[in-house]
């Protein structure tokens, strides 16, 4: 809906007031167009709802019979298949309460027992007249289990005794139906396994989760002034004066590490849905969505009952799919906000006899009750009070921004009922009324598109805790690799020349054309996966194509926005509203499968935009910066200083915020995408020096590197024995290696992140000591030059390495013991060096947890490693003889 531009005769003018603008795009045409497409998208939103409840129970049928499989790929798509049911299905039948038990019953059998037992507990709240018998009991038998995994002896016991309440209370009705009985058999069979084991609970200790939240306060304390009410006291904000821009300086000397700014995000949206908690923002591998709309998810009943107030009133929106498709969830949130903020002011100009009659008043009114100094800080009201500067704005977004209000206007006064709710008081016609709307939503439209931040998130790809899904890497190189391999130089062994063979890659990459580097989904860094997705279906209905099945969309091409725009601007009303109504279809149809299928370098791509009323007014990307940013996973936003501040300096953001992983990802070992580069190494501008000439001569070609080694990255993994592919990545890991060290010093961080790309690969096809040659020469220059790694990356990285080689090791030593245990009792120490290294690290850092878990886990590893190894090593003679005879 986004594209579809509304019908002006000139191009809106940033130099207009707002309510001048709104006036200008009103007009018969756009206020019916815009009905009409509302009308849409309640007739077409009904429809497929109407298809999904039809569908679910012969899909639940199909997904159970799917679960009997022993195929991964099948269990993968059956559990898409139960979320689509659970996420989008009616909630009031039985097929979705159904869906729910059989997808614990995917997470039982896959050893996910507390998402089993979340999934669980959701389905013991659903009403009972939509459960069956055997479901109930099914179901209680493995919560009952769950509870007694998860370490929760005591309601594990009480479970456990109203289990066997049920079973007698059920078992004449057990009895009549056999297969009832035949079906519940084995869950029958798994209680009297457990049932012991829960019986003899009480002498263990129940697992207690005292997790205590670290709280944090800015030096000196809160400062809640008007501009910056979360910064420290320390600091003062000083307006703008002359040709003097406004600033945050330090009022007092602030010394190196103290914290300046503590926020949480006024307001915050995500791109793509189902993938996070609406309230807490928790990703994770279960949630559920609100049971009106389909479309808004939360982690927990909780969650949802906290946020159900404010959800109410943009319920419909979602569900309608008008919400999404303008990814104006933060603006309509900030719209309620300033609808709170100006119904006090109205309600008192009422009631003091006052009259608005005149939209124009009215907006005047808004305006000056904003500019009023008020004893609460409110973000709303700041941006009120503030014209933003539309200057900032390219032509796209101011039009875009506008054209959003409109529509957005539109839709509150048709189907809401926040006009009886905030703006009954004023006596305003229904076009005066929607433009006064328009206006206020124009400057806080613009406000979020200029202050907000956007933050790139990376998930692993659901169901990847599926059994067999973790080991593909290892499936396609088996073991034993050729013995050869293990002790040999991988250059001598596949005769690769670095004098001549990398020179002659060089001059072909310089020859290589500009647009030799297809665009891809990195191309299109920091668009949204929504727009994304709206953006296929675009131009899927241009090209009048139909929709079958999820892989039409993904694999469509995009049409060029300009063009898509041009011809948008041709149609005619009845045009429009076909292809709204079709783009409308396929939004609501497709929208679970594509965000759950729609993946960047294997990985789901989220983005998630906030607003924060003491980080927008803080400098960014100057020459003093002093200021690092922090994004904690609890959401927070932590502003620490990198120097001593002394009194009356301006306090700066950094550039380079530090972004911590989400809590919840899970680590994924040696698989082909360790081997790739990230996309951000491309955009490093600055990184060859400071001539703008020779800086994008040498960006270019360090670009098609990059591209060249994961172009032959993804050919490895269709064909991962072919000894030309391993020798053509080879010899581009080493050219690539050589241009770093020609324009790098040895130590700087991308030169470590080349060599230990190409370590990790050369460990996975079974050049151990060759990998762990460079992996000790790296391990040396962080030892002698004391370096500390400021990308945490780079930390894991070097561990990946070592586990892949001494795991290998490990694999091999018995077989081949004229190997000896050198290298694997070097990278033992190596390894140990680095998680001392690792743990000052975290020391220097602030509430780094992602450091804090890769030290625990890797500490746990090198005990595992230390133990086994030296276990075989000091093992007696005979009894490693008889060990091996035994084999």
């Amino acid at each position: 809906m986004r594209r579809i531009p509304l019908y002006i005769v000139s191009d809106p003018s940033p130099e207009d007031s707002e309510y001048e603008t709104m006036t200008s795009v009103m007009c018969p045409r756009n206020l019916i167009e815009c009905e009409l497409f509302l009308k849409i998208l309640r007739k077409e939103t009904d429809a497929v709802f109407k298809y999904f409840a039809g569908n679910a129970e012969s899909c639940l049928a199909i997904s159970k019979e799917c679960l009997k499989l022993k195929d991964t790929h099948v269990m993968k798509q059956t559990l898409l298949n139960l979320n689509e049911i659970i996420c989008r299905g009616p909630t009031d039948s039985i097929s979705f309460v159904d869906a729910i038990l059989a997808r614990s019953v995917v997470y039982m059998k896959n050893y996910e027992h507390e998402i089993a037992c979340n999934d669980l507990l959701y389905y013991e709240s659903l009403p009972v007249a939509l459960k069956t018998t055997q479901g109930i009991i099914v179901s209680e038998i493995y919560l009952c289990v769950c509870l007694y995994i998860l370490r929760k002896y005591q309601p594990a016991r009480d479970k456990l005794a109203y289990v066997k309440k049920l079973i007698v209370e059920r078992l004449l009705m057990l009895i009549m139906n056999l297969v009832y009985i035949k079906e519940i058999a084995s869950v029958l069979i798994l209680l009297k396994l457990y049932e012991e084991k829960i019986n003899e609970a009480s002498r263990n200790v129940d697992l207690c989760k005292n997790t205590t939240r670290k709280f944090f306060e800015p030096f000196l304390g809160y400062k809640f002034c008007r501009k910056i009410p979360y910064a420290s006291k320390a600091c003062k904000y000083v307006p703008k004066s002359g040709d003097n821009a406004a600033a945050v300086l330090a009022s007092s000397d602030i010394p190196k590490g103290e914290i300046v700014l503590v926020e949480d995000p006024a307001l915050f949206q995500f791109s793509a849905p189902f993938l996070n908690c609406s309230l807490c923002e928790t990703h994770q591998e279960l949630l559920y969505t609100c049971e009106e709309c389909r479309y808004k998810t939360y982690c927990s009943k909780a969650c949802f009952e906290s946020d159900a107030k404010v959800h109410r009133l943009e319920c419909y929106g979602y569900r309608i799919g008008l919400l999404p498709m303008l990814e104006a969830t933060m603006l309509f949130r900030l719209f309620l906000q300033a609808a709170e903020y100006i119904f006090p002011a109205i309600v008192d100009f009422t009631m003091d006899g006052g009259v608005i009659n005149n939209p124009r008043h009215a907006w005047c009114f808004i305006l000056e009750h904003a500019e009023e100094e008020d004893e609460e800080y409110h973000i709303v009201g700041e941006f009120l009070a503030t014209r933003p500067d539309y200057k900032r704005l390219s032509k796209e977004q101011y039009r875009d921004v506008v054209f959003t209000a409109f529509r957005l206007a539109v839709f509150i006064y048709i189907d809401t009922d926040l006009m009886d709710k905030y703006f009954k008081f004023l006596n305003l016609e229904k076009i005066d009324m929607i433009n006064v709307m328009a206006s206020v939503l124009l400057r806080l439209g613009a406000h979020l598109l200029l202050n907000s931040h956007r933050h790139e998130l990376w998930y692993p790809r659901r169901g990847e805790f599926l059994n067999g899904a973790r080991v593909e890497f290892v499936a396609t190189f088996p073991l034993p690799m050729p013995s050869e391999r293990i002790t040999a130089n991988a250059f001598t062994y596949y005769k690769i020349n670095p004098f001549t063979d990398f020179v002659e890659v060089y001059k072909n990459v310089k020859k290589t054309p500009e647009n030799a580097v297809k665009s891809d989904a990195h191309t299109t860094k920091g668009e949204s996966p929504l727009v994304h997705f709206e953006n296929k279906l675009y131009s899927i209905c241009l090209k009048n194509r139909d929709v079958d099945c999820i892989e039409d969309i993904l694999e469509a091409e995009i049409l060029p926005m300009q063009l898509v725009e041009k011809i948008l601007e041709d149609f005619s009303t009845p045009k429009r509203c076909q292809l709204l109504k079709n783009i409308a279809k396929y939004f609501h149809l497709y929208i679970h499968q594509y965000i759950n299928k729609y993946t960047v370098n294997n990985r789901i791509y989220q983005l998630k935009s906030s607003i924060c009323a003491t980080l927008k007014t803080f400098k960014h990307c100057c020459k003093t910066e002093n200021v690092k940013v922090l994004l904690l996973p609890s959401g927070h936003y932590l502003g620490v200083t990198t120097d001593q501040v002394n009194a009356g300096v301006e306090l700066v953001l950094c550039c380079n915020w530090i972004n911590q992983h989400d809590q919840n990802l899970t680590s994924e070992r040696a698989q082909f995408q360790d081997f790739k580069f990230p996309s951000t190494i491309n955009n490093e501008i600055n990184i060859f020096g400071k001539i703008p000439k020779k800086s994008l001569e040498l960006l270019r070609y360090h670009k098609l590197l990059i591209h060249q080694i994961n172009n032959k990255v993804s050919f490895l993994k269709s064909s991962p024995r072919d000894l030309r592919v391993q020798h053509d990545l080879m010899t581009l890991y080493g050219t690539y290696n050589s241009f770093l060290t020609l324009h790098f010093p040895e130590t700087h961080e991308m030169c470590l992140l080349g060599v230990l790309k190409f370590s990790l690969f050369l460990a996975t096809i079974g050049f151990l000591q060759h990998s762990s040659d460079i992996v000790l020469h790296v391990i040396e220059l962080i030892e002698l030059n004391d370096i500390y790694l400021k990308d945490i990356g780079l930390y894991q990285q070097l561990f990946c390495v070592i586990q892949k080689v001494v795991e290998q090791y490990i694999d091999i030593m018995i077989d081949s013991q004229e190997l000896g245990s050198e290298y694997p009792e070097l990278l033992l120490l190596s390894c140990a060096c680095l998680l001392k290294r690792l743990m000052r690290h975290i020391g220097k850092l602030l509430d780094d947890e992602e450091a804090s878990r890769l030290y625990m886990e890797f500490s746990t590893y090198h005990i595992k490693w230390k133990t086994i190894l030296n276990s075989y090593i000091l093992m007696p003679p005979g009894l490693r003889k008889y060990l091996l005879e035994s084999k």
